[in-house]
């Protein structure tokens, strides 16, 4: 069987990386159409390991007609009988191009949640898309009731968490974690505060800021380490005017680093939390944090709602509540018992859902059906 990934507008990609190399293992043969990411590193990942790898480029879902022509195109010619999407272009590129291609299988995964507003074009594309696609996978429950709740069919919806390489992120490399420290923080500040997250108001960071700017009374040498910081984001203007309220001493703002396995060591608290439930599609976060065993500070969006376990594994915060987010600091930072159990619980509860062995047994078993 001929599989074809669809991917778009992205540019490193462990998840993308190791889902490739373990479906070569498995004997699938998988190709690449990559929309917008020509000699971007996943790009030049899947070249240098001689997956075949195609490109295209397009402005807009407004001006991806001649895209959607060069993707058929593609499909035909590699005689692609599974086609699978990832992302916003590609959905609608690979989808529409694998229809045309008379392909039989055309799945995608919804990796969005529900924006805070949701405009009639983005309810168009959601319909139009859906009815595209043979099988739709939900990465989360909370993207299977939203898709329920926009129509599509339980025939046609498919629940298959995100896997992760469990062992790796509990298993540090000191010299990583070193070069980090050294990087991120090389006045050694101490506590450090973790938030890895794009500057979207539905990811909440505004409410860390703020519990941050108490916390600093209490931890004068407190660090506060952003980490996927964009200036692109709907929401970087308002929390750069809010960064501008904390010595800039205490601040550590990072767009990307590539070891994500090893960052999280730079953290003694991790915080990850969402507006509402329904915003948040998975927040591949949420496990990573607790894989490393780095006690965390959360809210119930996204997968969290399936496993995190309040005062268990991590704990909860009402939704925009910096006052709790900083009470739940200093519990942290007060309790060292609390921490050993939340870390200790938290691997524990991450290593039955998201094992990345599971992840690629259930893609296999939905490229056969």
């Amino acid at each position: 069987m001929k599989i074809c990934y669809v991917i778009s507008d992205i540019d490193k990609a462990v998840y993308f990386e190791q889902t490739a190399l373990a479906l070569r293992k498995k004997g699938v043969n998988v190709s690449y159409i990559l929309i917008n990411c020509t000699n971007k590193t996943l790009h030049l990942f899947l070249k240098e390991n001689d997956f075949p790898v195609f490109t295209l480029e397009t402005p807009s879902l407004l001006k991806s007609r001649k895209a959607i022509g060069e993707c058929k195109v593609l499909l035909k010619q590699l005689e692609i009988e599974v086609v699978h999407c990832h992302l916003a272009h590609a959905n609608w590129i690979g989808l529409w191009a694998s229809k045309r291609a008379g392909i039989k299988t055309r799945i995608y995964t919804r990796h969005s949640g529900e924006p805070l507003k949701l405009h009639w074009k983005e309810r168009l594309i959601d319909k139009i898309q859906n009815r595209l696609a043979t099988k739709i996978v939900a990465i989360s429950k909370n993207i299977d009731d939203l898709l329920n709740h926009q129509g599509v069919p339980k025939s046609k919806r498919i629940l298959i968490h995100h896997g992760f390489d469990l062992e790796r992120f509990s298993n540090p490399d000191s010299e990583e974690v070193v070069r980090i420290r050294k990087q991120y923080n090389p006045d050694n500040l101490s506590p450090t505060i973790g938030v890895i997250s794009r500057w979207l108001e539905l990811k909440g960071i505004q409410y860390i800021i703020e519990a941050f700017q108490k916390l600093l009374k209490d931890y004068p040498n407190a660090q506060l380490s952003l980490f996927g910081a964009s200036e692109n984001g709907d929401y970087s203007s308002e929390i750069s005017e809010l960064l501008k309220q904390l010595p800039k001493k205490n601040i550590s703002i990072v767009s990307f680093e590539n070891n994500v396995y090893d960052l999280y060591q730079l953290f003694d608290i991790y915080i990850h939390v969402p507006v509402n439930t329904s915003c948040e599609a998975f927040g591949q976060t949420y496990v990573e944090a607790l894989a490393a065993g780095i006690p965390s500070i959360v809210t119930l969006s996204g997968v969290a709602r399936e496993f995190i376990v309040p005062e268990e594994n991590a704990l909860v915060v009402p939704f925009k509540d910096s006052q709790a987010i900083y009470d739940s600091m200093l519990r942290l930072l007060n309790d060292p018992f609390l921490c050993e159990k939340l870390a200790s619980n938290g691997l524990k509860s991450v290593q039955g859902l998201f094992s990345f062995e599971d992840y690629i047994l259930k893609l296999q078993e939905l490229y056969s059906l």
